[in-house]
């Protein structure tokens, strides 16, 4: 249904004080009040128009109000029309609660003035026996609650989305439009199809997924499950969504942050045992700092690399930076002299200082055949 272009000045809206039903128009998107009839003004507790209009600067509209006045600026845009149960809260009075007709109509402040889209509601109180509190207060927090709620149908169809869905997701499409909404919001169609098989089976299917939204693709907590339509009957799938993008980079930072440390420990490791070419076919390896096991597993890595890569006759261990010695290094440190017995390979210690002479001793390790030396120096010269 196409909107009527001609605009509606208040002088035009006189007849409708006749109607005894309450009337009102609000300009979109900012939800601001424009015009009431006498019957609107009744609902709302308010002496006179202007009165009304007034408390457009006393109460603001919420961000959901102006989410969801911004959603049917475009449905009223397309020509459609929306009724739906509304809760209104007039000053000094207790909450009302209506069905309401909501359509766009084009206004203008007087006949030469510009024309603009505005939303014409027509309410219809409803009696308390009409009304549930537990129906209504769920409304209410659904249109409030900030996690993201959408309905589909099987099709992928979206059929309703609250306020914090539409703001990140969009509008729910309108009549020529459908498509599969459900699978064009996430990054991963495998993700999708998982969720179609667990609704399937009729379990409840929840993971981080990664999904396309109007500011882009986000992170979110996601949960499914099968709900029934309450208004055909057919099967659906109920989307509930928690933005978890700060949490996932977070995650991230943590993880690069955890394989940077790792590789400077390997980076450390390394440097700890470097194999060094001091002459033609010697080799050295400083032994720095605690000879514990991974640094004799590291040095004995190094060596192993370098002494399969190029010939070599004679490798010098030296220990002049090396601290004590315990039980478990010096079993590995006698590990690096026979691992270079077997490949052929000379092996000789340098710099075992008066502190490595007692832990190499309490550790009963026997040194006797290979050539040790005060210094590395000293034992270059010895060839």
């Amino acid at each position: 249904m196409d909107l009527d272009p001609t605009p509606c000045t208040p002088a035009d809206l006189l007849v409708l004080d006749r109607l005894r039903t309450p009337t009102w128009i609000v300009e979109l998107p900012q939800a601001a009040r424009w015009w009431c009839n006498r019957a609107g003004l009744a609902t709302w507790n308010s002496p006179s128009l202007a009165e009304w209009i007034g408390r457009n600067a006393l109460h603001p509209p919420s961000a959901a109000t102006l989410t969801r006045m911004e959603s049917l600026r475009r449905r009223f845009e397309r020509g459609e029309v929306a009724t739906e149960r509304w809760t209104f809260y007039p000053d000094g009075a207790g909450p009302v609660v209506a069905e309401c007709r909501a359509s766009g109509i084009f206004i203008a402040d007087g006949r030469d003035q510009p024309a603009r889209l505005a939303m014409l509601v027509e309410a219809r109180p409803l009696a308390a026996e009409e009304i549930h509190p537990a129906e209504r207060r769920g409304y209410e927090a659904l249109r409030n609650i900030g996690e993201l709620v959408s309905y589909y149908a099987t099709s992928g169809e979206a059929l309703l989305r609250n306020p914090a869905a539409i703001r990140a997701l969009g509008d729910s499409i309108g009549p020529g439009e459908a498509h599969d909404q459900l699978l064009a919001g996430f990054a991963d169609p495998a993700q999708v199809a998982e969720i179609r098989a667990s609704v399937a089976a009729g379990a409840v299917w929840r993971n981080d997924a990664r999904i396309r939204t109007t500011g882009g693709e986000r992170w979110y907590d996601t949960e499914a499950r099968a709900v029934l339509d309450p208004v055909t009957g057919n099967p659906g799938v109920l989307v509930t969504q928690r933005d978890i993008a700060e949490r996932r980079a977070h995650v991230e930072e943590l993880e690069r942050s955890r394989e940077l440390l790792a590789a400077q420990a390997e980076e450390l490791r390394n440097l700890a045992a470097p194999v060094i070419r001091v002459g033609d076919g010697v080799l050295a390896l400083p032994l720095i700092g605690k000879l514990d096991r991974e640094r004799v597993e590291v040095a004995l890595a190094a060596l192993m690399e370098r002494t399969a890569a190029e010939r070599t006759a004679r490798v010098v261990l030296d220990l002049t930076g090396a601290a004590d010695v315990d039980d478990a290094a010096a079993e590995g440190l006698l590990r690096l002299v026979r691992v270079l017995r077997l490949q052929g390979i000379a092996p000789a210690l340098s710099g075992i200082h008066p502190r490595l002479v007692h832990a190499i001793l309490a550790a009963s390790l026997d040194l006797g055949a290979v050539p040790c030396f005060q210094t590395l120096e000293h034992a270059l010269r010895a060839r």
